[in-house]
């Protein structure tokens, strides 16, 4: 056995034993982190990678500090299996960075955000924190049950005051519609079965509250700066569509994602629900002009009537 796959056996079986008693695994997660301010990125990951292979009671993942985008801090409980159980460690999380450093210059522009697919709100915690210095609000969407229990949890854990929560996805028409959920994958559910299908063998399907853009139109006040991001795993075309009424009232600038096998559908959506708008691929060096929207590497997009270099 060489020398990293018996640190590595050693650590999995320390971490085995610690998590067995909630109290040793609250003092030995406490004792990670502290380790963890100290270590490089790779080896922070490496450690973090270690512990994601144990259970660790729930009793002990209690919200953390962690940093987005360039300096602000908000708490985030860690979940075991999920993207945001990297908040056990504290410290900064590395998750869409493009996106946080991109939004880090931007928000101030803005009077409201609007969060279609919130999820466990690791978003909606970041734009509520920012926006609070000038006084602007968030409005989330989040029809996963799970998914809005953590998002509420998350909110109250930062004590922000100008966020609205909402048990609800955002489509064409105000009606109950099927959620799919894959088994083990929070952040997959979509309103597209075919999409949910991808993750998992094992797919819940849960009738939830869609509401249509009049009713969404209904929470904007005239005037208001809005942004309204978008993160809706594959159903991103027949939303954007929907929101052409609110789109031609308010002009707001739209952040979404574009995954390769939808890219062709959502630009179609653009040339019917924004079709002056300008297009823009959101990278690590900035925003990068498409004439047509396309999937790029970091898959989010930027939709704006102004020039935004």
């Amino acid at each position: 056995m060489s020398d990293k796959s018996f640190l590595r056996n050693a650590g999995h079986l320390l971490h085995r034993f610690t998590a067995a008693v909630p109290l040793l695994a609250r003092c030995y997660l406490i004792l990670c982190r502290a380790v963890a301010t100290g270590l490089s990125p790779l080896r922070r990951q490496q450690l973090l990678n270690s512990m994601s292979t144990v259970r660790w009671p729930d009793s002990v993942l209690g919200p953390q500090s962690v940093l987005l985008g360039e300096s602000t801090s908000v708490r985030m409980y860690p979940h075991n299996g999920e993207f945001d159980f990297a908040a056990v460690l504290g410290g900064r999380l590395r998750y869409e960075e493009e996106v946080f450093w991109f939004l880090d210059q931007r928000l101030k522009d803005y009077d409201l955000v609007i969060d279609i697919g919130a999820n466990a709100g690791v978003f909606t915690l970041f734009m509520a924190s920012k926006l609070a210095q000038s006084g602007g609000s968030v409005l989330s969407f989040e029809p996963s049950a799970q998914a809005y229990t953590r998002l509420v949890n998350n909110v109250l854990a930062n004590d922000l005051q100008n966020v609205n929560l909402f048990k609800a996805a955002v489509s064409d028409t105000t009606a109950f519609a099927m959620f799919h959920e894959p088994e083990g994958h929070l952040t997959n559910g979509s309103l597209m079965k075919s999409f949910a299908n991808q993750f998992s063998h094992r797919v819940k399907a849960t009738p939830v509250l869609a509401i249509d853009a009049v009713k969404l139109n209904d929470l904007v006040k005239t005037g208001q700066r809005l942004l309204i991001k978008m993160d809706v795993e594959g159903f991103e075309a027949p939303v954007l569509q929907a929101l052409k009424p609110v789109i031609e009232a308010h002009h707001p600038d739209i952040l979404l994602e574009v995954l390769p096998e939808f890219a062709e559908q959502i630009e179609d959506s653009v040339k019917i629900a924004a079709s002056n708008y300008r297009r823009y691929a959101v990278t690590s060096n900035g925003l990068v002009r498409q004439e047509t929207l396309q999937a790029h590497q970091s898959r989010d997009c930027f939709l704006s009537l102004k020039h935004a270099p």
